[in-house]
């Protein structure tokens, strides 16, 4: 098939050559260019089929006259939605699922972090005061196994951070568009509130869309367990921080674990940096080396799928965002 594919998205030769081998080898006349940077892009997409990008933009989206497909490196896609792009026939797929087993192990690290307290064992290591720490961290560690988990957001990372710590031996539920029964039970997300008050952990990993963004705030978080632990590999924007920094500060939650950020990078003022009970990485839960790879192996197969006709994978419903 004449297909002409345009990336705008790693710049390393090595990983352009890889994409450009597998694309070859599905079909010999599908033609693969690559874009350093947006103007690049602009001038490639006059004529394109399909873009592999980042992030799409109205600018993009003017230029590709032809286009039909786009597909986003990451699993986010609220920031390449807009109204001209939504309303249209362009298809929209992403690379969800891609980092569902990183971001369950960060999730199990970061809780046996905070369990285990081995921020005292850090500060041990610092200022080496031995039996005052020791006393510290005998009286404070926690066992997790047992405890209650409320995983808000059932996607593919969600589905992978539950079973991960299901084996781990905690307690797991989860929080969907609508309930399903099996070993973990999804509840439906009009019983959000209810099943807060029940659960120990809560772990937010719903996309950002208009019903979602600002979702935890100061009327929910009140509704948490006393001594709840709250971790966000979601979004950011799923959070009002000004609302979790003062509830923090009151204890409910009592703890949270934060790997995204309303704003990022996370200001340099930001209270969060400051506040003893919270634990932060930048972004990076979804991250590994082969990244990349895996987001070409992820599109190789949607072209393949395309050139035969045959449904997409992981198709974006560009109106509801998810």
């Amino acid at each position: 098939m004449n297909l002409k594919i345009v990336s705008f998205a790693s710049q390393n030769p090595q990983r352009q050559n890889e994409l450009v081998e597998a694309i070859r080898g599905l079909d010999a006349d599908v033609q693969v260019f690559f874009a350093a940077n947006e103007d690049e892009a602009v001038a490639l997409l006059a004529d394109a089929d399909v873009l592999l990008a980042h992030r799409f933009t109205e600018t993009l989206y003017d230029a590709a006259k032809n286009l039909k497909w786009v597909h986003i490196t990451g699993a986010g896609i609220e920031r390449s939605l807009f109204e001209k792009f939504i309303e249209s026939d362009v298809m929209l797929t992403n690379s969800r699922g891609l980092h569902a087993r990183p971001m369950a192990e960060w999730v199990l690290g970061a809780l046996y972090y905070w369990a285990q307290r081995f921020d005292v064992a850090e500060t041990w290591r610092r200022d080496r005061h031995w039996q005052e720490h020791k006393k510290t961290m005998t009286r404070e560690r926690l066992v997790l196994a047992g405890r209650s988990t409320l995983v808000v957001g059932y996607g593919e990372v969600g589905k992978g951070i539950a079973e991960l710590l299901l084996a781990a031996g905690l307690k797991v539920e989860g929080i969907a568009t609508s309930e399903r029964k099996g070993n973990i039970h999804v509840f439906p997300m009009e019983l959000l509130e209810e099943r807060l008050e029940q659960n120990e952990i809560v772990i937010l990993t719903l996309p950002s869309t208009n019903q979602t963004r600002g979702l935890f705030n100061r009327r929910l978080f009140p509704l948490m367990k006393d001594g709840s632990i709250l971790v966000n590999v979601g979004r950011g924007a799923l959070i009002d921080e000004t609302d979790l920094i003062a509830a923090l500060k009151q204890g409910k939650p009592a703890y949270a674990l934060l790997d995204v950020f309303a704003d990022e990078p996370l200001p340099e003022e930001s209270e969060l940096f400051s506040l003893p009970n919270v634990f932060l990485t930048p972004h990076v839960s979804g991250n590994f080396p082969e990244y990349t790879h895996r987001v070409h192996e992820i599109f190789a197969e949607n072209v393949a799928r395309y050139l035969n006709g045959v449904p997409l994978n992981f198709v974006v419903d560009k109106r509801r965002g998810y």
